[in-house]
């Protein structure tokens, strides 16, 4: 699969390519602009990354089988390029196990990683 026969989206800024929850079927390879990657935590949103040009959001759920762990929404006009579950799955069954098997692992550690930051950032304030 070459990047030039991926499928182009293309969102204005203040669009959401995706929302925490939903079911995942593409990641993204963003072409260009920059989106930021956050979550509702109580009543506070939690920023947890920002993504540009030449880097992918999206793939988590794609590899580990699981809902949107957070939404993604452009701060730019963006272009991104989709790449499919099974595009996906088809350059992953071309990896060796023992790497599949280190992202997933990698990708277990990063939800909790985000799952921490959101819990703490949205604690009270002692003062």
């Amino acid at each position: 699969m070459s990047e030039s026969t991926l499928p182009v989206r293309k969102l204005r800024k203040g669009e959401t390519l995706f929302e925490e929850g939903e079911a995942a079927s593409e990641a993204y390879l963003i072409k260009t602009g920059y989106v930021s990657i956050w979550r509702i935590e109580g009543a506070k949103t939690i920023n947890l990354a920002t993504k540009a040009e030449g880097e992918i959001v999206g793939e988590m759920a794609l590899i580990d089988h699981t809902t949107r762990s957070a939404t993604v929404t452009a701060e730019s006009d963006l272009e991104v390029q989709s790449i499919t579950k099974e595009q996906l799955e088809i350059m992953l069954s071309k990896a060796p196990e023992t790497l599949t098997m280190i992202l997933r692992q990698l990708l277990e550690s990063l939800r909790c990683a985000n799952d921490l930051i959101a819990m703490y950032a949205a604690r009270p304030v002692s003062k």
